[in-house]
């Protein structure tokens, strides 16, 4: 009696979970679009600057890179979604249902650990440049270091969201 109960609550956590990870990239799009329209408008002001007045604002090529970085890592996320991040295909057709559920666990639940290292030691590095100043911007070097721990923390919940989907499905049994 407590089986199918039990499954409900869990496809419902699921499901939840999955509309979360999709709202989360929704907005993650839209901050990309943002940060490569302002990265071509940067690279655009450098270039005219530079060539035709013969002088550049210093920030520019920090914003250039910093913005980069960011949307590096969310975009890296938002790989995620489509699965583009992974390229196991051709491993998929020469083994089982079974051993490549089993495989599929195992990777996604490596990337798992690895991402909460890289969240920790992200958000570590981050506090470490809070008193350090980028010299074009004068920003604390927290905020370019924060992509780190925020595009790992994104990348998490999608990963989470393919072991739940891994294990819900169960399909090779």
């Amino acid at each position: 009696m407590e089986a199918p109960r039990d499954k409900k609550r869990t496809l419902y956590l699921k499901e939840s979970f999955q509309k979360f990870v999709y709202r989360l990239d929704n907005v993650t799009e839209i901050i990309l679009w943002i940060g490569v329209s302002l990265i071509l408008f940067a690279v655009v002001f450098h270039v005219i600057g530079r060539y035709f007045f013969g002088k550049t604002h210093m920030g520019t090529m920090e914003l250039i890179r910093y913005t980069m970085v960011w949307t590096s890592m969310l975009g890296a996320s938002n790989a995620f979604t489509s699965g583009e991040h992974i390229g196991m295909g051709l491993l998929k057709n020469k083994v089982s249902k079974r051993t490549w559920w089993w495989i599929n666990l195992l990777a996604n639940t490596l990337l798992c650990i690895f991402l909460v290292a890289m969240l920790i030691g992200g958000i570590k590095l981050s506090f470490i440049n809070w008193n350090q100043i980028s010299l074009g911007m004068q920003i604390p070097m927290f905020y370019p270091y924060l992509a780190i721990p925020v595009g790992a923390l994104f990348m998490f919940f999608h990963v989470l969201l393919d072991i739940l989907n891994i294990i819900i499905s169960n399909k090779f049994i």
